[in-house]
């Protein structure tokens, strides 16, 4: 698959450092409306911020549905405990609260072994032998 090179200001041609996947549309509006010079700071801002919104949203859409979803499962976890009792109530809330913790925790663990491999693989391939 061709790309066509951009041009830049200067004149001078660059190639994407991204390949988009093939058949999915590549708009560059957005760069244009940045890089337009006829148009103010404060009009090129104006029309930007819709399009990267646009964008943000729907990559972030599925995370903040999960997000709300799963506090509305420990909320009603906890409102049906609360009807069973007090004792119920506390044991459901730490109970909840622990289970986040710990997956928050392995969460950041991974994150944290996958950096350090990489900065690892990274220090391996830079050293010269």
């Amino acid at each position: 698959m061709a790309i066509d090179p951009i041009s830049t200001q200067d004149g001078e041609l660059t190639q994407p450092l991204v390949v988009p996947p093939p058949g999915e549309p590549v708009s560059s509006e957005l760069e244009k409306v940045l890089s337009d010079t006829s148009l103010t700071s404060f009009g090129r801002l104006k029309k930007a911020i819709p399009m990267e919104l646009y964008s943000l949203f729907r990559l972030a859409a599925p995370v903040i549905i999960v997000y709300v979803l799963n506090n509305v499962t420990s909320m009603s976890t906890q409102i049906f405990c609360g009807h069973l009792g007090n004792l119920e109530l506390a044991a459901a809330s730490l109970g909840n609260n622990g289970v986040q913790l710990f997956a928050f925790g392995v969460m950041v663990m991974i994150y944290c072994s996958k950096v350090t491999f990489i900065y690892i693989v990274l220090n391996c391939y830079s050293k010269k032998y």
